[in-house]
């Protein structure tokens, strides 16, 4: 194959891609630093997956959260302001980036910087969103 213009270029080359792709896509998600969650784009936005640095990060694990939303992680002190512009960002279709104090299991609190991207399904309509999460606590 002569140069892909981009990695997804492959998929059309060779079918033994998209088995590749599937598991760097799994073992990227699941080796992170970094906390990912996935939660379907409807009411609440209910969780679908978290991978193992979200649950490091805050104590919780995996049967707690699925099919809840990630507000649960959002407390008292968390900026109000920053969950307005990240509703904001969500219903406009666009990235969300910011920093806000949110709880752990455990009722501690940390500071979390996350990125929220919109994914598209077949129908190019949002299905999903895919987050990725730091503790930033100083």
């Amino acid at each position: 194959m002569e140069n892909p213009k981009s990695i997804f270029d492959l998929f059309d080359h060779d079918d033994n891609y998209k088995f590749i792709m599937k598991r760097l896509l799994e073992q990227s998600m699941e080796e992170s630093f970094n906390s990912i969650i996935i939660t379907e784009a409807s009411k609440g936005y209910p969780i679908v997956y978290v991978n193992p640095a979200f649950c490091e990060m805050t104590g919780y694990g995996p049967h707690e959260v699925l099919g809840k939303s990630p507000s649960m992680l959002q407390g008292k002190e968390t900026d109000p302001a920053v969950i307005k512009q990240l509703n904001e960002d969500i219903r406009a279709g666009r990235l969300f980036h910011g920093r806000a104090l949110n709880y752990r299991r455990d009722g501690s609190e940390f500071m979390m910087e996350w990125k929220i991207v919109p994914i598209n399904g077949k129908n190019d309509r949002i299905s999903h969103y895919l987050a990725i999460q730091k503790d930033v606590t100083d």
